[in-house]
């Protein structure tokens, strides 16, 4: 641990102490079993509820999320530890790593901020698991002395407790302070109950629109008398042929008005406002149902957009949050750290991917025993399948011209075979390489 590290782990004991001391809190099982549970998950998500527009965006952002397999590494290689097993697999006892990340995704959608509560056992180790808590009941604070982020928490029953930063796993939406995420649904308001006003005036006119309205034209000005006796020998002619027969004397004539949903631009303003739902949550239009500017030739292309646009910030904040939160400074020197998989979903066809692996194994970037564990499949015997392999068939310009006749007509002429090194020649490998290796 360098003294950087150790002066900010002290700093930080200092602060929690000082907090307890204050009656402030530090979670842990036995917090939980005091009142802890009344502030767990209770959302009243009325908007995934009653919006389709908002649970679309939403379950396309949370469920790509939750696909995406996320693994503990210490540099390239993966390594399996009981915090990756608990990250990984299944953050606290009830759900799964899936369900976990998918859940957190929705509230930080939804209200635009998303909590994750770290509890520790008795010996104050390893955290052992991850709680959502609600994010109706969190509220970020900033000390204003030491300048150090805090949490109150408001159960159901009893009073607000106070929770430390480093005890709490916390990815806003986007904040103007850094701390405080904006409800990406309140900027969307406005845009909503239009769309709700828009579609019961579409229903009524729907309605309207089935029975159709019937305008009646008399050739001179009637009295009230007159005209309230022609509507009536009309109607009652309308009923008794339903429709069908209509016999009008003395110069009436009459027109239907049908009022139709679509003379309202209907459409039209459905397509706006999926377009302004794609526009705050940053995801293509096309995701939401809005083919009309799509211009990919194929379906990778789209998907690609999606995952450079939406997915890699989203990804990449999750990442850094659970690195600084449950990774320590010196681990994460060493090069551990925790990471997305996002290549999962940009599987290709068949084809394509034959043809990329084909590369990369002529390439040398990749060896057939990695294509093989992709597929589920055991590496190839003896290992031949674990080496680097390269194509021999590439040369620059200038060595075919001019350099490749002179090589293979030495080659011609040689007729023995190489002199091999002698048996003491120095080893050349310095004293800081053989430290490298060892």
């Amino acid at each position: 641990m360098g003294i950087r590290t150790y002066f900010k782990a002290r700093r930080r004991e200092r602060i929690l102490k000082a907090a307890v001391a204050e009656g402030l809190i530090v979670p842990s099982q036995q917090t939980l079993k005091s009142g802890w549970r009344s502030s767990l998950l209770r959302r009243g998500d009325y908007t995934l509820r009653n919006s389709e527009l908002i649970f679309s965006a939403v379950s396309r952002i949370a469920n790509a999320l939750s696909a995406m397999p996320i693994k503990l590494y210490r540099g390239p290689n993966q390594r399996n530890t009981a915090l990756s097993d608990m990250v990984c697999n299944a953050p606290n006892p009830n759900i799964t790593s899936c369900q976990f990340f998918k859940t957190m995704e929705a509230c930080r959608c939804t209200y635009g901020n998303c909590y994750a509560l770290k509890i520790y056992d008795a010996a104050g180790g390893d955290p052992i698991r991850l709680d959502i808590l609600d994010p109706m009941r969190v509220t970020p604070v900033m000390e204003e002395k030491s300048k150090e982020l805090w949490y109150r928490v408001t159960p159901e029953d009893g009073a607000s407790y106070y929770i430390h930063n480093f005890y709490m796993i916390h990815v806003p939406f986007i904040s103007t302070n850094g701390y405080a995420g904006v409800n990406p649904v309140s900027v969307l308001c406005d845009t909503l109950q239009y769309s709700d006003q828009m579609q019961v005036f579409s229903r009524e006119l729907l309605e309207q629109g089935v029975n159709a309205a019937v305008v009646l034209e008399a050739p001179a000005q009637l009295g009230s008398d007159q005209r309230k006796k022609m509507i009536e020998d009309f109607m009652e002619t309308y009923r008794e042929t339903k429709g069908n027969i209509l016999l009008l004397e003395s110069g009436v004539k009459a027109s239907s008005l049908n009022l139709s949903p679509v003379d309202t631009k209907i459409l039209e303003v459905e397509k706006i406002t999926r377009s302004k739902v794609a526009m705050v949550y940053n995801i293509p239009p096309h995701l939401l149902g809005d083919y009309s500017d799509t211009s990919f030739a194929s379906q990778e292309q789209q998907m690609l957009e999606f995952l450079t646009l939406t997915m890699l910030p989203i990804v990449t904040a999750y990442e850094q949050e659970l690195n600084r939160k449950l990774i320590n400074t010196a681990s994460r020197r060493r090069g551990w750290h925790f990471k997305f998989d996002m290549d999962i979903l940009l599987r290709a066809d068949a084809s394509t991917q034959a043809e990329v692996d084909y590369k990369g194994v002529r390439s040398g970037w990749t060896t057939v025993d990695e294509i093989r564990a992709r597929r589920n499949l055991p590496p190839l015997p003896g290992g031949v399948g674990s080496k680097a392999l390269v194509s021999q068939d590439l040369a620059t310009l200038d060595y075919t011209v001019n350099e490749k006749a002179k090589v293979l007509a030495a080659g011609k002429a040689q007729t023995t075979e190489k002199e091999p090194p002698p048996a003491n020649e120095p080893d050349k490998t310095t004293p800081e390489e053989a430290a490298d290796e060892s």
